[in-house]
């Protein structure tokens, strides 16, 4: 978990982990009570000092594709030190219960497995039809609700929007699972998907005259099955692995992203400045949904508070079960932007996103 750095405001304190690798060992060593190395990083972080770029996470990506266990990668950090990272994918052990554990992916979760067969236990998976079915007719709902209508008129309304032709949706879910009593992951993980299948056909229709064009969408997550994959490939959406997602937003980009396991707003407030956002509210970095955590995947900060005085910002209105409590983020012309900036009436709120009328 990212330490808190004392002496500074509460949007900065979640935003680093400071750790180092002693050589040739496999976990960091963490500086927990080094204030100055911790101090460092922060003022490099004001000082606009990206802690994501496209060339350090296409370098990782490329490491990673073609390591194996006992290899290791190399990082630079935001101060430009060097940092070696050892593979551990597919080390196991014997757990106290008798079974085996094993390291699986790069981020290496732990997957229990069978001591004689090596099998992991892993979900039960829905049968493909009844997954293909079950997207259908909650794609039908959601083009149906109120909420996607007013979603519709919201960007119907919008004087200047941006060109847009591809969206992203990051940690969507998947819809194949079999949770176990647990049908509103499920539930999460369909809806969402038919969010983006949904705003694809809207975007279609109001932009295909104007660009030639279709809008691709893509989405992007660890833990979907085959199943997952090949249903949502029958509804024109296009699979990306890890961190694939991240390299193709750019400026013409509808970022989608609720609760992700990883810090999708600090990313994209590092690569680009999207066309929209549709993202988690929450704004505390300490909280989600307005708790207090111990674990926050995506928090808030300072940099992305500089960035949201390019966009217009209005409450995704939702049932708040499928969604949680988002935003809509709409970036605003430059020349609208520049004005606020040197009006000298405008006042303390010139810089502020505000809603749509």
């Amino acid at each position: 978990m990212p330490l808190p750095l004392p002496g500074e405001d509460s949007q900065a304190q979640f935003m680093f982990t400071v750790a180092r690798l002693t050589p040739g060992s496999s976990q960091p060593r963490r500086l927990e009570n080094d204030e100055q190395e911790m101090f460092k990083c922060m003022q490099l972080y004001k000082l606009g000092v990206p802690l994501y770029t496209r060339e350090a996470i296409l370098n990782a990506y490329s490491q990673l594709k073609a390591s194996k266990r006992g290899d290791s990668i190399n990082i630079t950090a935001i101060d430009g030190t060097s940092v070696d990272f050892i593979i551990n994918t597919g080390r196991f052990w014997i757990g106290a219960d008798g079974y085996e554990r094993e390291l699986i992916r790069v981020a290496h979760r732990v997957a229990t497995r069978d001591p004689i067969t090596k099998e992991r236990f892993e979900y039960r998976v829905t049968a493909f039809e009844k997954v293909r079915l079950n997207l259908f007719t909650t794609l039908h709902f959601w083009r149906n609700s109120p909420y996607y209508q007013l979603l519709r008129y919201l960007l119907d309304n919008y004087p200047k929007m941006p060109r847009i032709t591809k969206i992203i949706g990051f940690d969507c879910g998947s819809m194949s699972r079999d949770l176990q009593g647990q049908p509103s992951n499920n539930s999460r993980a369909r809806y969402q998907h038919a969010f983006l299948i949904a705003l694809k056909e809207y975007l279609d229709a109001r932009n295909f005259e104007a660009t030639g064009q279709e809008v691709r969408v893509y989405v992007q997550h660890e833990t979907y099955l085959e199943r997952d994959i090949e249903v949502i490939r029958q509804f024109g959406v296009q699979v990306l692995q890890d961190p694939e997602g991240f390299l193709v937003v750019d400026e013409e980009t509808v970022v989608f992203s609720c609760r992700p396991e990883c810090p999708v707003r600090q990313v994209v407030a590092d690569l680009a400045m999207p066309a929209m956002m549709i993202w988690d509210h929450e704004r505390d970095p300490t909280k989600v949904n307005g708790m207090p955590v111990q674990r926050i995947f995506d928090p808030w900060s300072t940099r992305l508070d500089t960035m949201m005085r390019f966009y217009h910002v209005q409450d995704f209105v939702n049932d708040e079960i499928n969604f949680d409590k988002m935003d809509v983020c709409i970036r605003r012309p430059m020349a609208d932007v520049y004005h606020d900036l040197n009006d000298p009436d405008a006042g303390s709120d010139a810089n502020i996103a505000q809603p749509v009328a």
